[in-house]
C-alpha cells in the first residue's frame, strides 16, 4: 500500500497550526505519518499548543533553521514513505486533498511533485496559486494568483513547479534532487527544488481537484522587508544555480533588465534599500553557483522554457 507522510513547519502561529491540524484530521485519506516541526517558536500560544498536540509527532528545534532545512529534517525521518507532503501552518487542505493528490500520483508515476489548487481563505472564489511559473528572466510567480476561479477552466496538467506551502513530492525524486537548498532559508527554495526536479526528468503536475485554503504570508507578512529581501536574493541564486551556461549567457541581459525593473518597483513602494541589499547579496554569491555544473542540458532547459516558463 502506498504510504505518505506530511510535514508541517510551525513558527509563532498557534491559531494557524490549530486549524491546519483540524483540516488534516478531517482528510478522507489520513497520512501514515504526521510530523510537526517547530522552528524555535517564542510566543506562549504556540509553545502551549505544541505541548498538547495529540496524533502527531512533534520535533522542537533549538533555533530557527528556515523552512527548507526544517522540511529536510522531516524527510530524513520518513525514508520508508513513498510520498512526502509539505504544508505551511497557514494552509488548510480540503477533505479530499490528500486522496486527490495520491490518485494523481498513481496515474502519473513519472512525476516528481504534485501541486494542488490553492484558494484564498479571505475569498474562496479567488485563486492564490495553481502551481508556480518561472519566467525566462528568472522571475517566479504563482500561476493565476489573484484571478477569480469562476473565470477559468482548470485542468490537471504539467506546471513548472509547486508552491512549497502545499505540495506532495515523490520521496525518491526528492531525495535524488537533494531536497531543499538550506542556504535559501526561506522563499524560492520551492522553485529551486522544482527546477532541479525538472532537470532530473521529474515533472510537476498541477492537480485541479486537490484544493487547499491558504492565508498567505501569515507569518512573515505580505511584502514585508523580510519577504522582499529573501525572495529577491534567492531568485538570483535559483537562476544562476540551475540555468546551463549557454542559456544563462543568452538570457542574462533580460535578467538584468528585470532586476532594474524590480528595483524601480520596490523604490516606488519605499523599499529601495531592502531591494538593493537583496540584489547585492544575491549577485555577490551568484558567481559561486557558476562553478557548479548544471545537471540539465541546454536543450532540456530550452524545452522547459518553451513549454512551461511562460505558461
Amino acid at each position: 500500500m502506498t504510504s505518505v507522510a506530511i510535514g508541517i513547519v510551525s513558527f509563532n502561529g498557534g491559531h494557524l497550526l490549530t486549524q491546519c491540524l483540524q483540516h488534516i484530521a478531517a482528510q478522507t485519506r489520513l497520512p501514515d505519518r504526521l510530523i510537526v516541526i517547530d522552528n524555535a517558536s517564542t510566543d506562549e500560544e504556540t509553545l502551549g499548543l505544541i505541548d498538547l498536540i495529540d496524533g502527531a509527532e512533534v520535533v522542537r528545534l533549538d533555533a530557527n533553521e528556515g523552512y527548507g532545512a526544517a522540511l529536510n529534517r522531516v524527510a530524513a525521518m520518513v525514508t520508508d514513505s513513498d510520498y512526502f507532503c509539505c504544508l505551511n501552518q497557514d494552509a488548510y487542505p480540503s477533505e479530499t486533498w490528500l486522496a486527490s493528490l495520491l490518485d494523481a500520483a498513481e496515474q502519473h508515476p513519472k512525476c516528481g511533485s504534485f501541486a494542488p489548487l490553492m484558494l484564498s481563505t479571505d475569498d474562496a472564489g479567488r485563486i492564490d496559486g495553481a502551481g508556480d511559473v518561472l519566467h525566462f528572466t528568472g522571475l517566479p510567480w504563482r500561476r493565476f494568483h489573484g484571478k477569480q476561479l469562476s473565470n477559468l477552466v482548470l485542468k490537471t496538467e504539467p506546471v513548472f513547479s509547486a508552491c512549497g506551502g502545499a505540495v506532495m513530492y515523490a520521496l525518491p525524486a526528492y531525495q535524488e534532487a537533494g531536497g531543499f537548498d538550506e542556504s535559501f532559508f526561506m522563499y524560492v527554495e520551492d522553485i529551486d527544488l522544482g527546477f532541479r526536479l525538472q532537470n532530473l526528468g521529474f515533472p510537476c503536475l498541477f492537480v485541479h481537484d486537490a484544493v487547499v485554503g491558504h492565508v498567505g504570508s501569515a507569518t512573515t507578512g505580505y511584502r514585508s522587508d523580510f519577504s522582499v529581501y529573501y525572495g529577491h536574493r534567492n531568485l538570483i541564486w535559483c537562476y544562476f544555480k540551475n540555468m546551463p551556461a549557454l542559456l544563462l549567457a543568452l538570457m542574462l541581459p533580460f535578467h538584468l533588465l528585470m532586476t532594474l525593473a524590480t528595483l524601480a518597483l520596490l523604490t516606488g513602494r519605499g523599499q529601495f534599500k531592502t531591494g538593493l541589499r537583496s540584489k547585492y547579496d544575491g549577485y555577490r554569491r551568484a558567481w559561486h553557483f557558476l562553478k557548479q555544473p548544471s545537471k540539465a542540458s541546454t536543450a532540456t532547459v530550452w524545452g522547459m522554457l518553451e513549454k512551461r516558463f511562460n505558461k
